[in-house]
């Protein structure tokens, strides 16, 4: 089986890492703050399921973009 080099760690290369990091800025507007680790966890559920397929597209269909990117970079750091 043939395989590609990848770098051993890529965020540009992994759209999941932009889903986490809407997560998390959703999470850290949330007022009042969820404190207690109930609370985080339900907070943590709740924006799960108002992430959109819509926004989840974005970051898959931007990946020729994106490997572009790194490949103009010569594997080092994009804009993504």
């Amino acid at each position: 089986m043939p395989t590609l080099d990848w770098p051993p760690f890529s965020p540009n290369l992994n759209p999941i890492e932009n889903i986490w990091s809407l997560l998390k800025d959703r999470l850290n507007t949330r007022r009042p703050r969820p404190r207690r680790r109930e609370e985080i966890r339900t907070a943590i559920l709740e924006e799960w399921d108002l992430i959109t397929s819509e926004e989840i597209t974005k970051y898959v269909d931007n990946m020729p973009e994106r490997i572009q990117a790194v490949i103009d970079a010569n594997g080092g750091h994009t804009h993504w």
